[in-house]
C-alpha cells in the first residue's frame, strides 16, 4: 500500500512537471500581443546607447514602460545605463553579444555553439550591470530558425520580433513616423533603435508622437513579458 502510494506521488509530480514545461515561453516565438487587448509594446533594440538616458527621461514623463534589446559589446561599455534602464522598471533584454549577421554566421558548422556563447556573454554582462536575468531575446535582424528556438528554449529564452518598425531605413522622418503612428495598434510590438549615434534622436520625437497617439486611441503601452503574458507564466512555475 506504501509503495502504491508512493508511486502515485511520483506519478503526479511528474505529470505536474510536464505541465509546468508544456505552459513554459521558452523556446517559444512571439511576433505579436493579443489584439483584443487596449495594450501594445515599445521596444528599443541595439542599446545602451546615445539617446538612451534622454529616452528615459521621455518615458518617465508620459509614466510608461518599455523593453530594451541590449547588446553586450554596449552593455560592458555603458554598464550604467543599462543599470538606469533596469532601475526604472523597463525590461532588459538579450540581443546578442555582437550582433553578428546570423544569414552569413547561420550558416557556419558550429552555429548553436557560438549562439549559445552570444547570449550568455550577452546574458552575463547585464546581470553584472544591473542584477537582471534576461528571459526575452531578439535574435539579430530578426533571424529566425527552428534551431534558433531550440537554442534559446534551452537557455531559458523566449523569442520575440516585432510588427512595424523603419527607423533604419531612408524614409523622411516625416513619413517614418506617420507610418509609426498607423502602427499603433492592440497588441502590437513597435521597434526603434536606441542603439546609435546621434541619428537617432529623431526616435525621441518618434516615440513622442506614438504616445501621443496611442493616448487617443486609448491604447496603453507595457512591458513585453505583460503584453504576452510572460510575466504571468514565470510567476506560475
Amino acid at each position: 500500500m506504501k509503495k502504491n502510494l508512493i508511486m502515485c506521488v511520483v506519478l503526479l509530480s511528474l505529470a505536474a512537471g510536464t505541465c509546468r514545461a508544456a505552459g513554459s515561453p521558452a523556446g517559444k516565438f512571439y511576433a505579436e500581443g493579443d489584439r483584443k487587448k487596449a495594450e501594445f509594446a515599445l521596444t528599443y533594440d541595439d542599446g545602451p546607447g546615445y539617446i538612451t538616458e534622454d529616452l528615459l527621461k521621455l518615458l518617465e514623463k508620459h509614466g510608461v514602460k518599455a523593453s530594451f534589446f541590449m547588446v553586450g559589446t554596449y552593455v560592458r561599455q555603458y554598464p550604467d545605463r543599462v543599470k538606469k534602464v533596469a532601475g526604472a522598471g523597463h525590461l532588459v533584454c538579450n540581443h546578442t553579444d555582437t550582433h553578428m549577421f546570423w544569414p552569413k554566421t547561420g550558416k557556419a558548422p558550429d552555429h548553436e555553439a557560438i549562439l549559445k556563447r552570444e547570449l550568455e556573454r550577452a546574458e552575463a554582462a547585464i546581470e553584472k550591470a544591473s542584477g537582471v536575468r534576461t528571459t526575452v531575446l531578439r535574435m539579430p535582424n530578426g533571424y529566425d530558425k527552428p534551431w534558433v528556438r531550440q537554442v534559446a528554449g534551452r537557455l531559458g529564452y523566449a523569442i520575440v520580433n516585432w510588427t512595424y518598425g523603419s527607423d533604419w531605413t531612408r524614409l523622411s522622418e516625416e513619413k517614418m513616423t506617420a507610418e509609426y503612428l498607423k502602427a499603433v495598434k492592440p497588441g502590437a510590438i513597435i521597434l526603434m533603435h536606441d542603439g546609435g549615434g546621434k541619428v537617432k534622436e529623431k526616435n525621441l520625437r518618434i516615440t513622442e508622437a506614438i504616445l501621443q497617439e496611442a493616448k487617443k486611441k486609448g491604447l496603453k503601452p507595457v512591458r513585453l513579458d505583460d503584453l504576452l503574458g510572460l510575466r504571468a507564466a514565470a510567476a506560475a512555475k
